[in-house]
């Protein structure tokens, strides 16, 4: 399914489109999931604990872009986990989301 990021999409699609493919694809989707701000907080959370590590990836990131505090508890947990992937993304989310306080 490919989109544009001017495309109105709802957050059901964009999630699905975290699951593409194409890298490209997944990495255009969190884009524009962070531009939908704090409608798409409590639909990442959950996708924290997604079974693909490239979900996680992508929600850890995307809440980063995002900067809401409500993020920061959930992706704190992540900095345990055994994929180095998730981990570093988590770093980096949690300096961002810190950083804005």
């Amino acid at each position: 399914m490919p989109f544009r990021e001017n495309d109105n999409l709802s957050m059901d699609e964009l999630l699905m489109l975290f699951r593409h493919k194409e890298l490209d694809t997944q990495w255009r989707a969190a884009r524009v999931m962070s531009k939908y701000g704090q409608e798409a907080v409590e639909p990442l959370l959950k996708q924290l604990y997604d079974e693909d590590d490239g979900v996680r990836i992508l929600s850890i990131w995307t809440l980063g872009r995002i900067g809401d505090e409500r993020a920061i508890g959930p992706i704190s947990r992540s900095l345990h986990d055994e994929d180095s992937l998730i981990r570093m993304a988590s770093e980096g989310a949690l300096s961002r989301l810190t950083a804005s306080r």
